[in-house]
């Protein structure tokens, strides 16, 4: 006789995808609205009408709300990212292209984009990380790993977490720039100079 358990879950899940998706919208437009600082967790727990405890459950820091955003964003673009991935001729061509994508983003949000890469520094360097804390940018640069290795441009000597890694840390390079030297900064050529270093060192 069939139970009602799996139906009870379903409804369970259901019910925190969407505290979570309305955390996220309040908490984004909160951050837009009076900026990143200003805005407390207690404000986005009042916001959404869940007790400061729930919402911590969800979401230990601001900037997990917004590294969670960045994930699903990422998730939503992946696919048709893959797809004109596979139609670029080399790693180098890649990389440009998603770098350039990314870059928009960054500096039209640039004061949650500072408080998110810093966010996601501590979690690449930490010990312990999980999949849940590696970042939407991972997928992509996976891929690109992947590709670049079956055309032979890329070492397959080592194991490809540490590839990705380091084709984060060329991207997370260029945002550093960004911000140290926004006036006389050229992000093509910040993305060029990060690209070639990281392509030097992992080429086949």
């Amino acid at each position: 006789m069939p139970t009602n358990e799996p139906i009870g879950q379903g409804r369970m899940e259901r019910k925190k995808e969407e505290t979570k998706k309305k955390i996220i919208a309040v908490a984004l437009q909160l951050f837009k609205q009076q900026g990143f600082e200003a805005t407390t967790m207690e404000q986005i727990a009042r916001e959404v009408d869940i007790a400061k405890g729930t919402l911590y459950n969800y979401f230990p820091v601001k900037e997990a709300i917004i590294d969670e955003h960045i994930k699903r964003t990422f998730r939503v673009k992946n696919a048709e990212r893959m797809l004109r991935l596979q139609e670029l001729p080399d790693t180098r061509s890649r990389m440009t292209v998603i770098f350039h994508e990314l870059m928009e983003g960054v500096l039209a949000n640039k004061e949650f984009f500072e408080k998110y890469i810093v966010y996601r520094m501590r979690n690449m360097v930490s010990f312990k990380q999980d999949d849940s804390e590696k970042s939407g940018f991972y997928l992509v640069a996976q891929e690109i790993i992947h590709m670049g290795q079956k055309g032979g441009e890329i070492r397959d000597d080592v194991p490809t977490h540490v590839l990705v890694d380091l084709c984060e840390f060329a991207f997370v390079e260029v945002v550093k720039q960004c911000y140290l030297e926004p006036e006389g900064l050229s992000v093509q050529s910040s993305i060029e100079q990060c690209i070639d270093l990281f392509i030097q060192g992992a080429k086949a």
